[in-house]
């Protein structure tokens, strides 16, 4: 975590009486006061002067900017509770509020700071110091009107006493004493006095102060004591304020590096989506390239395969043959016949012959066009009837044709030339 090294502060007093310091941490530990101003006594509108102070301050981005004042009806205690997680602490407070103030916590705004563990005869206990401020929600509510009406920013609004590390036991006679004040600040001795205190050893940039007013001091110190509390850790923004603010008044810092950070989150995206769209697209054409050689390969598979079935029948067939009656050469003439008509993704795989009969089974792997290529068959001289009797769809793909054939023998030929 980054820590504040700037930090603004606005005070104002039940007076009305505005004043401001912007604080930055120097060299050798010293807080740098680089300005303190004080309202206008001819601007009268709360608001007005409120805007006239903020804008003389001219609190730069990076300054934490904190506003301070003593709300009318305010009450400040200190309880020691057992440590809780924040959701149980606020919870346990909201019963014990009605306890120990005086008016229904409807009409209050509170908030709590856990100051530290309390000590018990000189050792820690289980036990927390929990600084609790309760404001009138009228008077809140009024202040944060004049706030937004000014037109300042601000990360948070909170009574001075939110920042005490010990709560005095008049802690309002503090608030008007510049001598009280300055003992607050570390490393204060006791018997501090305003005239005489060297606060050029804590601080720079403050050669005026012994020319300021009583009023004036005391409203810079008030302002000094948050900044430097700011700066070195001891309290942060969220952990003194009274309520949140609106949104309205919320600083929006930085954003010249949040425009550039999200148009370079933009940038990073759409290059993403280029560089997502052109894997998508290489994987998708890889893809597609590998399914159509699958496809290829898968093809010539089958091939391969109805040649080697193509094979096996032809085998079966000539072992067929070689089975028949010898002398039988009208039988190979009309298989021979049958072998020059039929186109090549047609083959023979069985026959059987009785008289001048003869029942085929004929196979192809184009059955679109089997129709036309079979009814060419009926043009062979030899025979004198070519017809297909049934079809079968085998499960490898092929179509297995069922053919009777009646041919003409020798003696019936050579009888229709003498006739």
């Amino acid at each position: 975590m980054f820590g504040n090294h700037s930090c603004t502060a606005i005070y104002w007093d039940k007076d009305g009486n505005i004043f401001g310091a912007s604080v930055s941490k120097g060299e050798g530990g010293r807080i740098v006061v680089l300005k303190a101003v004080f309202s206008d006594p001819k601007i009268t509108d709360f608001s007005d002067s409120l805007l006239d102070v903020y804008n003389r301050l001219a609190p730069g981005e990076s300054h934490t900017i904190i506003l301070a004042s003593r709300f009318e009806g305010a009450i400040c205690m200190d309880l020691n509770l057992p440590n809780l997680p924040h959701a149980e602490m606020e919870k346990a407070l909201s019963f014990e509020l009605p306890r120990h103030i005086p008016v229904p916590v409807e009409e209050i705004t509170w908030s709590y700071r856990i100051i530290g563990n309390v000590r018990e005869e000189g050792k820690p206990s289980s036990l927390v110091k929990v600084r609790i401020m309760a404001v009138s929600r009228k008077s809140w509510d009024s202040s944060v009107a004049g706030i937004v009406d000014s037109g300042i920013k601000a990360d948070s609004a909170t009574h001075p006493f939110m920042v005490f590390n010990v709560l005095p036991d008049n802690p309002e006679f503090i608030l008007e004493d510049p001598n009280e004040l300055l003992k607050l600040f570390p490393g204060m001795p006791e018997d501090v006095s305003h005239d005489k205190v060297h606060l050029s050893q804590k601080f720079s940039g403050l050669e005026g102060f012994l020319n300021y007013t009583p009023v004036q001091k005391t409203g810079l110190l008030v302002c000094l004591l948050i900044g430097e509390s700011i700066l070195d850790g001891t309290v942060s923004p969220d952990n003194i304020k009274i309520s949140s603010l609106p949104d309205i008044v919320r600083p929006q810092r930085f954003r010249l590096v949040r425009y550039s950070a999200a148009a370079l989150l933009i940038v990073v995206l759409l290059l993403g989506a280029v560089l997502l769209a052109r894997n998508w697209w290489d994987v998708r054409t890889r893809y597609g390239q590998i399914t159509a050689e699958k496809q290829r390969i898968s093809a010539k598979i089958n091939e391969f395969k109805q040649e080697r079935l193509k094979n096996k029948k032809i085998d079966e067939l000539i072992k067929k043959i070689d089975e028949t009656e010898p002398g039988n050469y009208e039988l190979i003439q009309c298989l021979s016949a049958l072998s020059q008509k039929l186109p090549s993704s047609m083959w023979i795989t069985m026959f059987s012959t009785r008289d001048d009969e003869m029942d085929l089974t004929i196979c192809t792997t184009k059955d679109q066009s089997a129709q036309t290529d079979l009814a060419a068959l009926n043009n062979i001289p030899i025979f004198s009837n070519f017809s297909i009797r049934s079809t079968r769809r085998d499960s490898d793909g092929t179509l297995t044709i069922f053919v009777h054939i009646v041919y003409q023998s020798k003696f019936k030929r050579q009888k229709g030339k003498n006739g």
